[in-house]
């Protein structure tokens, strides 16, 4: 296998990019709603964590979504051949930064 440059993985950062907004968009139809991103953890994390809801509803929909993810990583442990390996690594991230929009709600809603 060959080095990889910086520039090439800049650019392949950009291609995933778009591969990651349209998997967001297929997926979110099933997790999301129209006015509410957080629909489907919010939903969960109400009925699993109703204490912790009450109390940081971030903190309880970062709950979901980790358990969400390691559903992923089971799989992804099995190895790089693993089926859908480029799929479970793209969801991974749409769910990292679902998470990180989590953090940024909630860093502002304390600053309140």
């Amino acid at each position: 296998m060959e080095q990889t440059r910086r520039t090439d993985f800049v650019l392949f950062i950009q291609d995933k990019f778009e591969d990651i907004q349209k998997l967001f968009a297929r997926k979110n139809e099933g997790y999301g709603a129209s006015g509410d991103l957080f629909w489907n953890f919010r939903q969960t994390a109400e009925r699993l964590y109703p204490s912790m809801y009450a109390q940081d509803p971030c903190a309880a929909m970062f709950l979901v979504a980790e358990t969400l993810v390691d559903k992923h990583n089971v799989a992804l442990a099995k190895g790089i051949a693993v089926s859908e390996c480029e799929e479970r690594l793209l969801d991974r991230i749409v769910y990292s930064l679902l998470e990180l929009k989590m953090v940024y709600d909630r860093s502002e809603r304390s600053e309140i």
